[in-house]
């Protein structure tokens, strides 16, 4: 029976439970094929019944957003030849975007341009919106995507923290997709973000480590953004946590995970080393649980803003240094090590979806999109 002389409800129900990367290869066979795939209501039954996607590796490599593959079987590693295409809408060629910073949720990558730009990205199904400032972005700016997890949909938006010229003075805003605007929402003054701590999508809410600042000694703790109350929320460490470096991911995209490295005062050709690591999670009753801890790793030194992935099943801790080289341990064994070539920054977990980047709303339903910067 050819596919023409099936129900359109039945063709649609057979494709929503086909993975997302073929079916975006079929979008582009017929035009079709493209508006049939691109419906709201398509991408609501596909992310209703397709299978898991497994999850990809990315990084940031000399601007361009690139996969990186693992093979933990025959340990190894490999980028992907051709990075993942991002064009400049003010360009009438070709030319693509160079990105600063990414930050990923939900299958959606959020991305800040070297020319202070800002756009949120689906690089499966290749949509873009780009999001003009309310006044003006700065390059000091930390930028989150999330969502109201609250809501019967997805209601998608962004974070913006314009810190200040005076110390910890943060001004935050919020950008509704729902009404293409941004709106101030307060001043944090008692906290805040080092340079090179950046943040991690958790189930559509952000959490970052940062420094309290209300009253010395300054210590740290994990800040998180609720996008559905709009509101900062405190969440104390593993106690007790004697590290030095402490960073953010998330393992199996719903559970937060943080790592801690000890320093210790041998001093290398790179600096100071760190030889203790310890990773933990977070239950689902907010208590920590450490799973990994690795000794004696004076050889492999950690350093501050990077960043790392853990597999909680295997026993793995795959982290990113400031100096390009990714590494991967397992149970007190360095297994890897890998230079992945140019100035690469940020290594995030990546899951393709049709996930859709929300239009505006205007009155009587209709919907507009954003216009392009």
């Amino acid at each position: 029976m050819h596919w023409r002389s099936l129900p359109g409800d039945l063709v649609e129900d057979i494709l929503s439970r086909v993975s997302a990367i073929p079916l975006v290869r079929l979008r582009e066979t017929s035009k079709q094929w493209n508006a049939k795939l691109k419906s709201g209501s398509f991408a609501k039954m596909h992310a209703a019944h397709a299978p898991k996607e497994e999850s990809l590796m990315i990084t940031l490599i000399d601007h361009r957003v690139c996969l990186v593959k693992i093979n933990l079987h025959d340990p190894s590693v490999k980028v992907a030849p051709h990075a993942l295409y991002l064009k400049d809408p003010l360009s009438d060629s070709s030319k693509e975007v160079d990105i600063r910073n990414v930050f990923h949720c939900d299958s959606l990558l959020l991305c800040t341009t070297k020319d202070k730009r800002l756009v949120v990205w689906n690089p499966c199904s290749g949509e873009t919106k780009w999001v003009k400032p309310r006044d003006s972005y700065k390059k000091t700016d930390y930028y989150a995507l999330g969502y109201d997890n609250k809501s019967s949909s997805k209601q998608y938006k962004i974070l913006r923290l314009d810190r200040q010229d005076r110390p910890n003075k943060n001004v935050y805003e919020i950008y509704d997709f729902t009404s293409n605007s941004w709106r101030v929402l307060g001043v944090a003054t008692d906290w805040f973000l080092a340079k090179y701590r950046g943040g991690i999508s958790v189930k559509g809410n952000t959490y970052w480590v940062a420094t309290q600042a209300a009253e010395k000694p300054y210590h740290d703790f994990i800040l998180s953004f609720d996008f559905s109350t709009e509101m900062f929320q405190n969440m104390s460490l593993p106690h007790p946590f004697p590290y030095g470096i402490s960073s953010l991911s998330v393992v199996r995209e719903e559970q937060l995970c943080l790592l801690g490295a000890k320093r210790h005062m041998l001093y290398m050709d790179d600096g100071a080393s760190f030889s203790d690591l310890q990773v933990w999670v977070i239950t689902s009753t907010g208590s920590w649980n450490k799973f990994l801890a690795l000794y004696n790793t004076t050889s492999y030194p950690f350093s501050k803003g990077m960043s790392f992935l853990a597999d909680e099943q295997n026993q793995v801790v795959v982290f990113l240094n400031t100096k390009s080289i990714l590494h991967v341990m397992r149970q007190n064994k360095h297994i890897l090590e890998k230079h992945l070539g140019g100035k690469s920054s940020v290594l995030l977990n990546y899951v393709p979806s049709l996930a859709q980047i929300q239009e505006a709303t205007l009155p009587g339903g209709r919907k507009r999109k954003a216009p392009s910067t």
